[in-house]
């Protein structure tokens, strides 16, 4: 999240998590493809023989312990980890030549206080390609097995078994396993568990032809012919006049967020004017972020005119206005937090803020994202935490999903999450099961660690478009600097944006939204954050520097959404009287002849036909 603006907050110290699954694995094959899965051969303070630390530029644990038997034998290996800083520890094992198929992954833990496990099934190299994860929060003091799937779809060459500490503490962990599994030997309640684990099956992807088909897709799904026909008060063919066609916005929703900068009015400076400038030209849509802790910073005291001033700015220059977010338990006001209060008691809060908002700012807003991070909700430590905890999750946010549509019936409502696991998708699909009425989901984009690979970018946007809703990638950021380890903490040293970077940035942004404006189900991809001048935790990730200036990202955006995707221009009619644009992109238009004028939305599926009579 940004730092900038009055209502804006700096996202939290906190790390990627997941709700849990607790698999009982089925009877074990035979064939084990880890080294040393017992971590037997351990020499002393060091790591077990097969494994590697992973955990790049991350602070070092304090120690590896074997552990021996009763027999004197080795039985595991205690990994002590001082603070992570946001970071994450990864004890990695690569396996080469894994054949496709379906595999087990399983682990076994101990540990002295609650930590967060996860293991993950990936290539070798970046950008990775996830074929399967599991992530658990494990008890204190209790030995558990965690049990998770991996499909692999085609030769990987080298495969990494990796195994990520979330948490500062001690664990033993006595055994680990990556096993083929014979998918179809499995019982029913082991299918419906890997089902869980991966999601539904998924078409193979093929990256090179899913690349040499972005256009014909963009062709497709993005455009359609827009017929105009001019007649003169006689009704007969206008032939010859002269026709203007005028895309005024895109439908697709190419947004930021909001910049509050925007609303200062005196002092502008050259660079403001720059931001301002590189803003209006590249996005069509904006986020206005509503945090708690900033909005409501006294009980019942709430900032409308801030959020009413950026609405009213971003109305005026045309802009699509979303709203993030109304419910996040990592931003609950401070008073309310330093109350101690009661789930009811934040209960009567939750229900007053959605009153106010129906009240002042939800109905001026096209779309609000209702509940932020919900995956990992219940794992942290706020007094919002209990109103989703102990298996209510959905049924309450599916009671406040239909109060707030009941309240706001023109506000789309959406759920925005971080996890781009199947997790996510169970929980939106069991949120659509029980009525809720969820308009369209949010999924955000950030890679500060890396760029995704194609390959999971198209499994995830496939996965989510089985629940049949319009997806918006809401918080996009890609690095121009050299890669980094990112620890969620502000940037130290500074990061700056690199010559490099910038082309890399560059071209992967040029590939990422061609293939998100191909899939027939993206609705928009709102970008996070524009600039570098207020880009979260100084990461460079924005398309225009701090000074305003235009990085080579933004040049290439800016051809593709103003030049490339974008159709309109002057031109006579044939001697039918018609104009016809066979590949028109998606948009509102607005159509000009002889001094008339007509306006219309054009979409694949709803092609603008207008009809203008002339000589009237």
């Amino acid at each position: 999240m940004t730092k900038a603006g009055p209502l804006a907050l700096g996202r939290r110290l906190f790390v990627v998590a997941l709700g849990a699954w607790s698999l009982s694995a089925a009877a074990a094959p035979a064939a084990e493809l880890l080294t040393n899965p017992d971590f037997a051969a351990a020499p002393d303070g060091g790591l077990a023989a097969g494994w590697r630390d992973g955990s790049t530029a991350l602070p070092r644990p304090a120690a590896f312990t074997a552990l021996t038997s009763g027999g004197g034998g080795h039985a595991g290996l205690r990994v002590t980890l001082g603070p992570l800083q946001g970071g994450r520890f990864r004890l990695v094992q690569t396996v080469t030549g894994p054949a496709p198929g379906l595999y087990r992954l399983r682990a076994v833990f101990r540990a002295a206080g609650p930590m967060q496990v996860e293991l993950v099934a990936r290539t070798t190299p970046r950008p990775w390609i996830v074929f399967g994860s599991m992530r658990e929060r494990l008890p204190a003091g209790v030995s558990r097995e965690v049990v998770g799937y991996a499909r692999i779809p085609h030769p990987p060459g080298t495969l990494d078994f990796v195994i990520l500490l979330d948490d500062a503490g001690t664990v033993e962990i006595t055994a680990a396993s990556l096993q083929p599994v014979d998918e179809a030997a499995l019982s029913p309640a082991e299918q419906a568990r890997v089902e869980d684990v991966l999601g539904p099956p998924l078409p193979p992807v093929d990256e090179a032809q899913l690349i040499a088909d972005t256009d014909a897709r963009i062709l497709a799904n993005r455009t359609a012919p827009l017929l105009v026909h001019v007649v003169d008060a006689d009704g007969r063919p206008a032939a010859g006049v002269q026709v203007r066609i005028e895309q005024r916005r895109h439908l697709f929703r190419f947004g930021a967020a909001f910049d509050w900068g925007f609303l200062q009015q005196r002092d502008l400076t050259a660079t403001d004017r720059r931001h301002r400038e590189a803003f209006l030209r590249l996005f069509n849509a904006a986020t206005v972020q509503i945090y708690s802790e900033n909005y409501e910073p006294e009980p019942g005291l709430y900032r409308d005119d801030d959020v009413v001033q950026a609405i009213g700015w971003l109305a005026a220059h045309r802009m699509w206005v979303d709203g993030s977010p109304l419910y996040w338990n990592l931003t609950p006001p401070r008073w309310l937090a330093a109350a101690a209060p009661t789930e009811a008691r934040v209960r009567e809060w939750m229900d007053r803020l959605l009153t106010h908002a129906s009240d002042t700012f939800l109905p001026r807003m096209g779309s609000v994202q209702v509940f932020n991070e919900v995956v990992a909700w219940d794992r942290y430590q706020s007094p919002m935490s209990a109103v989703l905890a102990g298996g209510r999750k959905v049924a309450t946010m599916a009671a406040y999903l239909q109060r707030l549509k009941g309240l706001n019936p023109r506000c789309q409502t959406l759920v925005n999450d971080y996890d781009t696991t199947p997790a996510y998708y169970h929980l939106l699909r069991d949120l659509i099961d029980a009525g809720a009425p969820l308009d369209a989901i949010g999924l955000q984009s950030h890679m500060q660690s890396g760029a995704w690979s194609v390959t999971e970018v198209w499994n995830m946007l496939n996965r989510l478009a089985l629940l049949h809703r319009p997806i918006f990638l809401t918080e996009l950021s890609v690095v121009s600097g050299a890669p980094r380890e990112f620890n969620f903490r502000p940037a130290s040293p500074p990061w700056p944006t690199t010559p490099e970077g910038e082309a890399a940035q560059a071209r992967y942004l040029e590939l990422f939204y061609r293939l998100a404006y191909s899939h027939p189900a993206v609705a928009g991809v709102t970008y996070w954050d524009y600039t570098d001048r207020s880009a979260w935790l100084g990461c460079p990730v924005g398309l225009v520097r701090a000074d305003g200036s235009p990085k080579p990202a933004f040049q290439a955006l800016d051809r593709l959404i103003n030049q490339a995707w974008h159709s309109g221009g002057e031109y006579r009619a044939d001697a039918d009287g018609r104009v016809e644009l066979p590949h028109a992109f998606e948009g509102e238009y607005r159509v000009e002849a002889g001094g008339y004028s007509a306006e219309g939305e054009h979409t694949a599926a709803r092609p603008l036909s207008v009809g203008i009579v002339i000589g009237r």
